[in-house]
Order: structure tokens, then sequence, then C-alpha cells
């Protein structure tokens, strides 16, 4: 952790990236689900949504009301596809579902959130399932701590002032000093562990995906009921997701 730097985040900025996020989880949007998941007001979405759409961003049906992705963003894909985490992960992603036969996740850091990207659903009848676009508080999943782990000193204080950390399950970690152990230990192990902490029944194993910044691109993680957990096992999973996560960084870093 090198930096002390604090990222001061502009409240607008804030709202519309994280309206936009809302398309990893509708194909379109309306007014009241703007106003519902970002928190703010039904003149605050007009004005956002208003905003993004006179600069493209945002395409506005005229019958149903409802904004779909806008021009710019399919130019900005069409421009750094090459360097989709999404599409270079894939066939990683598969290949590690395929071996493990778990549920495997791709996941990134959106703010003071984690958001699940992409994944393959295990094939097995009792299985983990996390619906894509979820936006997760990070302090209790072995994906959230892993990002937190390569945030600054400074942002991870700051996330804990803004943060009400409450049990999920017994197994959540509520003590901040606590939670700051944990994340040294992650950050010097380079990958991290849940085991009931979200979930009683759910565990995950989680490494870094890197790119050519200080903090990971993404994550991959391993995600399974914890009644298919042995130490074994566990062992065999985190060099298995952790050699998976190395060919993701090398193929990502190619590009």
């Amino acid at each position: 952790m090198s930096s002390n730097k604090t990222i001061h985040r502009l409240s607008t900025v804030d709202n519309a990236i994280s309206l936009l996020t809302l398309f990893l989880k509708y194909d379109s949007i309306g007014l009241v689900d703007v106003e519902r998941e970002t928190g703010i007001s039904k003149t605050a979405a007009f004005r956002l949504a208003a905003t993004m759409a006179d600069r493209g961003f945002l395409v506005k049906d005229s019958k149903t009301k409802r904004y779909y992705p806008g021009p710019i963003l399919f130019q900005l894909i069409r421009k750094f596809q090459v360097n989709d985490i999404i599409t270079i992960s894939q066939p990683f992603i598969q290949e590690l579902a395929t071996h493990t036969t778990e549920s495997i996740y791709l996941s990134i850091r959106s703010g003071n959130k984690n958001i699940f990207l992409s994944g393959v659903d295990s094939s097995h009848p009792m299985k983990v399932t996390i619906p894509l676009g979820d936006e997760m508080e990070l302090y209790y999943s072995a994906t959230g701590k892993l990002l937190m782990a390569y945030m600054s000193p400074a942002d991870i204080d700051n996330y804990f002032k803004r943060t009400f950390l409450h049990n999920s399950t017994p197994e959540t970690t509520v003590d901040f000093e606590q939670l700051k152990t944990e994340l040294t230990k992650i950050r010097n192990a380079g990958y991290s562990t849940s085991f009931g902490e979200y979930d009683s029944e759910t565990a995950g194993i989680v490494a870094p995906i890197w790119g050519l910044a200080d903090e990971p691109a993404a994550t991959i993680g391993i995600y399974l009921p914890m009644t298919r957990i042995t130490p074994d096992r566990r062992d065999e999973m985190i060099n298995l997701v952790l050699n998976t996560a190395n060919k993701i960084s090398m193929e990502f870093g190619k590009h």
C-alpha cells in the first residue's frame, strides 16, 4: 500500500457512473430505476439522464420513456475492445469452471462496492449463483476484501468512515482493526478466501488479475457450497485460481 492519497469523488460523476453500471443488470432503465438504485431524487435522476442523453451516453425511447446505452458508449467500446477484460478472461473462466465443476466469476471494484461482470455457473444441482451486475459491499466477501487489500491506506480509512460494518453471518468481521489485519495478510498472500462470511453456506477463493495500475484490474474467483470444501480441495483451488489469474494477467498485459 504505497499511497496515502485519498480520492475525492464528485457526487454527480459518481451518480453518472452508477447509472451506467445499471446496464449490467438491465437492458433498459427508467427514471424510477435510476432513483431507486442510486438513491437520488427523481428530479436529479431526470436531469442526470437528460444530460447524459444530450451528450450521447444514453438514448431515450420516446414511446416507453426508457433509456438505452447511447452511441458514445459503443464508440468507446469499439475503440478499446481489444482491452476488454471480459472477452480476454472468458476462455480462462470456462477452463477453470470445467476443471473445478464450480461457479467462476469475474469482478471489479466500482467505488466502495464490487460488481460481478461475468461468470459461469456450476454444473452441480447445488451451487453458488451470483446475479451479474449486482453491487456488493467490500468488507464481507473474498472478492471485496481482496480488492480492499490493494486500496491505499487513506482510501481504506475513508471507506471505514463511510461504512457501517454489520454481521451478515457470525463469521463476518465487523471490527475495523481486525479487518485491517486481514487485509494485510491477503495482500501478502496474493489471494483471498471467505468461508461463510457473506452467506453461512458459501465459500469463495479469489485472486487478482493485474493490468497496468497499482490496483487489480479485476478478480477471478471460485465460489462453491461449504459442503464441498475440504482442506485438500481448498489448497488445490487456491493454486488453480492463482494460476488462472496469472494467465489472464499475462494475456491482458499483451493488449
